[in-house]
């Protein structure tokens, strides 16, 4: 008898504890908010998914919704740390953002084990939707394929049919170089010939003197950090862009051409996920995010804001919070909201949507400062991203 109301005690013990514990809805901003990758996202994200909750009015199945965030440092450790702790002991139910390829693969793993969602914006890797999959881990933004297709997608289009590369001397640029060999060859166009820089390069003139003297349509630079800024002064030094050649980067943040300056940026183009001036839910969520950060919001922020927003619709659609349930709902239909356009969730956790190609402004061109870049052309989903059938994800053949 004393057994029986001995376990009876636990078992209510439990269950108070569980439903205690998931009294709230609780979301999680894990990224760098320090060190070099904070001025990609860093706490501009947590203000961004703040006002996603805001927006959806702070509660959802009667339940609080609830945000907690951390600087992970950019130290795969501390990372991890703080995602178990969150999953295992503080009932976080889904993690945003998670800054830094390396961080996020560790994380995403950590999610398949312990069932729980998680949204990545910032992220370029696509391991956690192909080879690493697990379903629970949701790639929203972009990757290296849709970043290198868009872009030479639009610019094969717009008469861009010839190439030239200049490439970091180390893994990722290789990755890169070949990512781009490959979509323009594949798209019908033709590389003209490419090159690599040691890392710390800082005088670029003989690499932009191969790639003036190769007469490509279009030069590609996959290098980032102090060398991007160094090449691209000594690009517009020579006056490439003035003689009529296109200059495609792999990736430029809003807050990169801020720190850089539109003088050794402009007529730079660029294939991104998301831009703020482009219709009035974009200007309205860059107003009120101008006004908690002085700055217009990057398409990281945009895009944590979009996930965070998803995620809670589909919480309510769901009558729980769930994870399988959750999911089942993100991926009924098209998602259409100020950050993804035509947008669909794959079985293997990638976000499609459509992408955009962006030129920067020349200084003074626009009449708000932070209208630094402009829309050239936009990308259907269907071209920018990988197709689920042409996916390594054990769940795309499911």
């Amino acid at each position: 008898m004393k057994k029986s109301i001995l376990a009876a005690a636990l078992l209510l013990s439990t269950a108070l504890t569980a439903a205690a514990q998931d009294a709230s809805v609780k979301l999680g901003v894990l990224n760098d908010q320090s060190s070099s990758f904070s001025a990609l996202g860093g706490t501009e994200v947590t203000e961004a998914v703040k006002l996603a909750i805001s927006d959806f009015g702070g509660q959802v199945l009667g339940k609080p919704i609830e945000l907690v965030s951390a600087d992970h440092q950019n130290k795969p450790e501390i990372a991890l740390s703080i995602a178990r702790e969150w999953l295992e002991r503080d009932n976080v139910d889904a993690l945003f953002d998670v800054a830094n390829s390396a961080i996020a693969l560790s994380v995403n793993n950590l999610l398949g084990e312990q069932k729980k969602l998680g949204f990545f914006v910032s992220p370029m890797t696509d391991k956690m939707t192909e080879a690493d999959c697990n379903g629970y881990g949701m790639a929203w933004a972009y990757d290296a394929y849709s970043q290198v297709r868009s872009s030479v997608s639009a610019q094969l289009k717009a008469g861009g049919e010839t190439w030239f590369i200049l490439s970091p001397d180390y893994e990722a640029g290789k990755v890169l170089e070949a990512g781009v060999k490959t979509a323009v060859e594949e798209e019908g166009g033709k590389i003209l010939g490419s090159v690599r820089a040691p890392l710390g390069t800082t005088d670029f003139s003989s690499y932009i003197l191969q790639a003036q003297a190769s007469g490509a349509k279009v030069l590609a630079l996959t290098v980032n950090g102090p060398e991007l800024v160094n090449a691209l002064k000594q690009v517009q030094e020579f006056g490439l862009i003035d003689q009529g050649m296109r200059v495609a980067l792999t990736v430029l943040h809003q807050s990169d051409a801020r720190a850089i300056g539109l003088e050794a940026l402009k007529g730079i183009q660029f294939a991104a996920a998301w831009y703020w001036n482009t219709d009035d839910a974009s200007k309205h969520f860059k107003e009120e995010m101008q006004k908690k950060t002085g700055n217009a919001p990057g398409w990281v922020a945009a895009g944590a804001y979009s996930a965070a927003t998803n995620y809670l619709n589909a919480v309510k659609a769901a009558g729980t919070d769930e994870p399988t349930a959750v999911l089942a709902k993100l991926r009924e239909g098209k998602i259409n909201d100020l950050f993804a356009k035509n947008a669909t969730l794959l079985p293997n956790g990638r976000l499609v949507h459509d992408m955009q190609l962006l030129e920067v402004r020349a200084p003074g061109e626009a009449s708000d400062a932070q209208d630094v870049f402009k829309v050239v052309t936009t990308v259907p989903a269907d071209i920018a991203f990988r197709s689920i059938d042409k996916s390594a994800c054990k769940l795309a053949k499911g």
